[in-house]
C-alpha cells in the first residue's frame, strides 16, 4: 500500500515541473504541448519550419514588375552590364571601408575574376537591374543579384 501512495504522490509532481525549463525547441517555460502531437525541429531559421520559407520567386515577380519599365531600351551588352554592376558592388562595398587602398585591392580582384562568370551566367536585364538597385541602397549584392536573376533570367 505504501509503495502505491508513493507512486501516486510522487506522479503527479513530476508532471508539473517537466516544463520548469525552456524545451529544447525553446517553447516558454510552461508551455504545454497538445496531446499527440509531435514536437517540430527547427533548423537554420528558427523562426520558420523547413515548410514556412518565403517565397523567393514571387518576391521576384514583384521585383520584375517594378523595375522592368525603368530599365533602358535597348539594354547594354552583357559585357557592358557586368562591368556596371561588378562596378557598383564595389563601390558600394568601398564607400563603407573608408576606401582603403589594401580592402579596395581586394574589391577589385574580386570584380576582375566574377566578370567572366557574370558574362557567362547573368542577363544583360539582370545585371543591370543590380546595379540600378545597388546605386539606390535598396539591398545587399548578394540578395539582389539572386532576385533580378530570377526576376530577369538568362534566356
Amino acid at each position: 500500500m505504501l509503495g502505491y501512495l508513493l507512486v501516486t504522490v510522487t506522479a503527479p509532481s513530476l508532471a508539473c515541473t517537466r516544463n520548469t525549463v525552456a524545451d529544447g525547441d525553446g517553447a516558454p517555460p510552461g508551455s504545454a504541448e497538445a496531446p499527440g502531437r509531435a514536437r517540430t525541429l527547427r533548423v537554420g531559421n528558427p523562426s520558420r519550419g523547413v515548410d514556412d520559407q518565403p517565397d523567393y520567386d514571387a518576391m521576384a515577380r514583384e521585383l520584375r514588375s517594378r523595375i522592368a519599365a525603368r530599365l533602358p531600351d535597348p539594354l547594354p551588352t552583357v559585357a557592358e552590364a557586368c562591368r556596371d554592376m561588378l562596378g557598383a558592388a564595389a563601390t558600394s562595398y568601398a564607400a563603407p571601408e573608408g576606401e582603403a587602398p589594401a580592402a579596395d585591392a581586394v574589391v577589385r580582384a574580386v570584380v576582375d575574376a566574377d566578370r567572366s562568370g557574370c558574362e557567362r551566367e547573368t542577363s544583360p536585364a539582370a545585371a543591370t537591374c543590380v546595379a540600378m538597385l545597388l546605386r539606390e541602397a535598396a539591398g545587399e549584392y548578394p540578395w539582389l543579384l539572386d532576385q533580378c536573376s530570377r526576376a530577369f533570367p538568362k534566356l
